[in-house]
């Protein structure tokens, strides 16, 4: 009898294997990862952005009608390194021209980015008006993993206090996608350190791939993110999440089957 009872126990927990297993481990995490990964590029904007939005944009309390000088705004961007990233002395800053070169050793950024280490180039430039901004990296870590950085920001004219660009991104870290292409438009209020952002991405790894739309994605500072969705649609139907400001974020597969993540938050 204990026998039969032991082996009726192995088939149980065979079949809750079997169904929590039903899925491909790269489509739960696409769901986990690619808002982690568009909060990044969120948050790299928001930096580079923020402090020299008002210099690009407003003179003399008007929007800005003459073309703006990249050089200036990015003798200012380097000289705020030392604001947007912390620990002060973490972040080195030159500006050549147009262009900015940064040199990271374990430093925070104000909104999402934590050990953040390695090299990374931000180029300004003006596009008829606009603001305009690449950013590519070298040897750069963040929170742990290596991360390959590849950015193109494009500057929209203010909306009273708030702030609007959209950002085309080809970041990943290759320990989790082969490859990642993100189209998103990020929102802010000036100075708030939160951040509000809508994407759509590609992605791959192996022989998988997938879509996943990020919608409402809302978060301030090192805070969990408090509002947005996440779906994935893959050849096995669509994967799906909510984040609701607490510290955990639970993935939901096709046949309602759930993972539940803890956010670095």
């Amino acid at each position: 009898m204990k026998r039969m009872k032991a082996a009726l126990l192995f088939l149980s927990l065979g079949a809750g294997m079997g169904c929590t297993s039903t899925y491909d481990p790269y489509y739960y995490d696409d769901v986990y990862y690619d808002p982690y990964y568009g909060a990044y590029d969120a948050a790299w904007t928001y930096a580079w952005v923020d402090p020299v939005y008002s210099y690009w944009y407003y003179a003399i309390g008007t929007v800005q009608a003459m073309a703006v000088d990249p050089a200036t705004a990015a003798t200012q961007l380097a000289a705020n390194a030392s604001t947007a990233f912390t620990p002060s002395g973490c972040a080195t800053a030159t500006a050549t021209g147009g262009t900015v070169n940064y040199t990271f050793n374990d430093c925070t950024a104000e909104v999402s980015l934590t050990q953040i280490s390695g090299n990374v180039e931000v180029v300004l430039s003006d596009n008829q008006g606009q603001l305009a901004a690449t950013a590519n990296s070298s040897n750069l870590t963040i929170n742990g993993e290596p991360y390959n950085l590849s950015l193109q920001i494009a500057g929209a004219p203010p909306d009273g206090n708030q702030r609007k660009v959209t950002v085309t991104s080809n970041s990943f870290s290759p320990n989790r996608f082969d490859s990642r292409t993100a189209q998103s438009t990020v929102t802010w209020e000036a100075g708030s350190g939160c951040i509000t952002m809508d994407s759509t991405s590609q992605g791959a790894k192996g022989g998988l791939s997938s879509t996943t739309t990020v919608s409402g994605y809302q978060r301030c500072r090192h805070e969990c993110p408090t509002a947005g969705m996440v779906q994935v649609e893959t050849s096995e139907g669509t994967f799906t999440a909510t984040f609701d400001g607490t510290s955990t974020v639970k993935v939901i597969a096709p046949n309602d089957d759930v993972k539940e993540y803890d956010l670095d938050c």
